[in-house]
C-alpha cells in the first residue's frame, strides 16, 4: 500500500555515498548499530540499501570488472526479480530487516525501472502470467548509465504483472517499508505502474522517485503526486560546495509544489566518511575514499537550505568513521525543527546577489526561520531593510549557527557580513 502523504520530510540513511553498490551484511550492520545510537534518537526513521544489494563482491570488483565491459554475478529467483548476494548478505535481508523493525526502524532498499538484463538473457517467466521476460522488453527506452537493468514496455500488461511481482517479492518476503526507484522520473507511466502495483499489497511503503539526473519538469508535477512520497530534482550532488547553489535554484523552482503529498528531494547529505570502499587507484569522477570536501561554511549553507526547504534528510555517510561534528550538522534541533515544520520556504527578495528565504511556523506565523544566502564569490557587508526580509518591521532574530541575539541598527535594517556564497539562519 503506498502511504498517501508524510506530514514531515522522510529522514534517514542511505548507504550509496559511503559504499556505491557494494555494502555487505557486515558493513550495513555496524551501520545500523550507529544509527540505533545517532541518528534514531534525532527522528531518523529508515535504514536503507541502495544498488547492488543482489551483487556479489565489492566496490573495488566492481570497478575493475565494469572497465572491462563486464559486471558483477547477481543473483535472480525463476521470475527475474533481484534477490539478495548470499556472499554479501549471508543470512538474507530479511535477518537485517527483522533488526530494524526490533529496534523502530523502517528498511527500505533501491531498485530500478525495468527489469534486470539477466532475466531478459534467461527469458524467465513473469509470476502468475503466460509472459516471460522478452515480452515486456523495451529496447529504445534503456537506462543510460546502469548496464545491467533494461527497461520495460510500460504499455504491455506484462509490466504492470512484473512490477507487482517485484512489490509482492520485496514487502511479503524482505518486508521493506521503504522502495527508491530511480531511472524513473522522465518516465511517468512507468511511476503509475509502480505506485499502482504498491497499492495492490496490504504492507504500508514509501516511495521514493529518482531520476539519475535533472529531467523532472514543473509540469509534470501533478502526474507523480498521486504515486510517490519524495521525488529528486537534482541530479546526484556530490560534496562540492558549489552544488549548494543548484539545490537553491532547484528549491526555488519547486517551492510552491513540494510539501506532504510530495516533497522535492535534493538528493543526500554528503556528510562523513564517503565512498569507503574505492581505492585512489580505482578513482571515480567524483573521487575516492575519504572525509566529505565540503567546507564549514559549504557544510553550514547545506544544513540551512535542508532545513528550509524541508528536503527529505538522508544521511549519506559510513556512520563509523563519520565524525561527531557531522553528526551534530545533521541532527541540530532548530534544523530539525525547522525541517519538520513541514513549510516549505519560499523566496521574499533577490537583490545584489542575495537570496533571502522565509519560512513561518505553521503554528504560529509571527514565528519561524529566514536563510539569507549569498550567491556572490566575494566576501561582503550586506544592509537589507524589512521589506527584503518579507516583514513590516524587523522583529527579534537569533542567529542559529552563531548562537547569539541579532541586533537590529537605528535605521531599522539588518546589517551582516557574509563569506562567499555563505548564509545567515536566522529564528525570529
Amino acid at each position: 500500500m503506498l502511504i498517501a502523504e508524510t506530514k514531515t520530510p522522510p529522514a534517514g540513511w542511505n548507504s550509496f555515498d559511503c559504499y556505491m553498490g557494494s555494502i555487505n551484511e557486515e558493513q550495513a550492520l555496524a551501520n545500523l548499530e550507529l544509527f540505533l545510537k545517532k541518528l534514531k534518537p534525532a527522528g531518523y526513521e529508515y535504514f536503507c540499501l541502495d544498488a547492488a544489494w543482489y551483487a556479489d563482491g565489492d566496490q573495488a570488483c566492481n570497478e575493475r570488472l565494469r572497465r572491462v565491459g563486464q559486471f558483477r554475478n547477481m543473483h535472480l529467483d525463476p521470475y527475474g526479480r533481484f534477490v539478495p548476494s548470499p556472499v554479501n548478505f549471508p543470512h538474507g535481508l530479511r535477518a537485517l530487516a527483522d533488526r530494524c523493525h526490533e529496534n523502530g526502524v523502517k528498511f527500505g532498499v533501491h531498485i530500478m525501472r525495468g527489469m534486470p538484463r539477466r532475466a531478459l538473457e534467461r527469458n524467465t517467466p513473469i509470476k502468475g502470467t503466460n509472459f516471460r521476460a522478452r515480452d515486456i522488453y523495451d529496447p529504445d527506452n534503456f537506462c543510460s548509465w546502469c548496464g545491467y537493468w533494461v527497461a520495460t514496455d510500460a504499455s504491455h500488461p506484462g509490466t504492470f504483472a512484473y512490477y507487482r511481482s517485484v512489490v509482492e517479492y520485496l514487502t511479503e518476503e524482505l518486508t521493506v517499508d521503504f522502495i527508491k526507484l530511480d531511472d524513473v522520473v522522465e518516465h511517468p507511466d512507468h511511476v503509475a505502474l509502480f505506485g499502482k502495483a504498491l497499492d495492490s499489497v496490504p504492507r504500508p511503503v514509501l516511495l521514493s522517485l529518482s531520476p539519475g539526473a535533472e529531467d523532472i519538469w514543473r509540469g509534470s508535477w501533478r502526474e507523480y503526486v498521486p504515486c510517490g512520497n519524495m521525488i529528486r530534482v537534482t541530479p546526484d550532488a556530490w560534496d562540492d560546495d558549489r552544488t549548494n547553489l543548484l539545490k537553491l535554484r532547484r528549491w526555488y523552482e519547486f517551492e510552491d509544489l513540494s510539501g506532504p503529498s510530495l516533497w522535492a528531494d535534493l538528493d543526500m547529505l554528503p556528510l562523513g566518511a564517503l565512498q569507503v570502499t574505492i581505492p585512489p587507484e580505482l578513482a571515480l569522477p567524483q573521487g575516492s575514499a575519504r572525509q566529505s570536501r565540503l567546507t564549514p561554511i559549504g557544510k553550514k549553507v547545506m544544513m540551512t537550505i535542508f532545513a528550509m526547504s524541508c528536503s527529505p534528510l538522508i544521511f549519506g555517510g559510513d556512520l563509523p568513521q563519520t565524525p561527531e561534528e557531522d553528526i551534530a550538522l545533521a541532527t541540530h534541533p532548530e534544523v530539525l525543527r525547522c525541517n519538520r515544520n513541514g513549510v516549505v520556504g519560499r523566496r521574499v527578495s533577490l537583490m545584489r546577489h542575495i537570496d533571502v528565504r522565509k519560512a513561518p511556523c505553521k503554528s504560529d506565523s509571527a514565528h519561524g526561520w529566514l536563510g539569507i544566502f549569498s550567491v556572490n564569490a566575494d566576501a561582503r557587508r550586506v544592509k537589507l531593510s524589512a521589506a527584503q526580509l518579507g516583514f513590516a518591521t524587523i522583529p527579534p532574530l537569533y542567529d542559529i549557527w552563531g548562537e547569539y541575539p541579532v541586533s537590529i541598527g537605528p535605521d531599522g535594517m539588518l546589517e551582516l557580513y557574509l563569506q562567499p556564497f555563505d548564509c545567515a539562519f536566522l529564528k525570529y
